[in-house]
């Protein structure tokens, strides 16, 4: 079957997601929290595992360009993978609310949107198809934080959340111009330095043509959004011992 945005194979995907999103919420919600926390961090450390797997696999694809410092864990995406693991275990709720808002809006944003070099794959290209694992197992991840009943969102916390990805965004940006120092390669993590081709990011540097702040409208469009995805997550059931603030 072959991968594209609306395809059959694309929706298949979404269906195996509701499907194990169901189950997995079902039986985690009968479990302590601190049982839910093992597990959820086994699922994540698998899902980091699998990504390396995916590029050292992809870097052997004799059709894909490989480059090294254009494939370090430093989107948004890769760095969501550590943070689930970390956010499960040190409990932080600004941490949890991030990785549950971002994790979720990432993942989706990327199954949308994926990157040209996924497009029109079969489910059967080993080298490519980690690409969807990732994503749909990030996806599924974030949303099992708050359906399993581990962590409860607060409108509070979304505030924390803005200010973890606007250090995360900055940050990179210095470590986009450091590698691009260190390599001479255009290295662009984050998206720091636009998106050559991205019809909405390229409106966004018309708007307000400086890098790194051209992106900072957007953030008024993802605010509310945030909050939306907080209130849905608070939708069901509260457990006894779920986290929040």
């Amino acid at each position: 079957m072959i991968i594209n945005v609306f395809s059959p194979a694309w929706f298949l995907m979404f269906g195996i997601d509701a499907i194990l999103i169901v189950v997995l919420s079902i039986w985690l919600r009968k479990k302590t929290v601190d049982q839910k926390g093992r597990i959820m961090t086994i699922i994540g450390v698998a899902n980091c595992v699998i990504w390396v797997v995916y590029k050292f696999l992809l870097s052997r694809d004799p059709e894909f360009d490989f480059v090294l410092a254009l494939e370090l864990p430093l989107q948004l995406c890769n760095l969501n993978m550590i943070l689930l693991v970390i956010a499960i275990n040190i409990r932080k709720t600004g941490l949890l609310n991030f990785c549950f808002c971002f994790g979720i809006m990432g993942a989706f944003l990327s199954i949308m949107s994926p990157d040209p070099a996924f497009k029109g794959i079969t489910m059967l290209n080993y080298y490519r198809f980690g690409y969807w694992i990732t994503h749909h197992l990030l996806f599924i991840q974030s949303i099992l934080l708050v359906s399993s009943g581990f962590y409860r969102p607060r409108y509070r916390e979304v505030y924390k959340s803005i200010i973890i990805l606007l250090v995360m965004y900055f940050g990179m940006f210095f470590v986009n111009l450091l590698l691009r120092k260190i390599t001479g390669i255009p290295v662009n993590y984050l998206f720091t330095f636009g998106m050559p081709g991205n019809t909405m990011i390229e409106m966004l540097y018309k708007l307000l043509p400086v890098y790194p702040i051209y992106l900072a409208p957007a953030l008024v469009a993802v605010t509310p959004l945030l909050y939306g995805l907080v209130a849905l997550g608070r939708l069901g059931k509260e457990c006894p011992d779920s986290i929040h603030s």
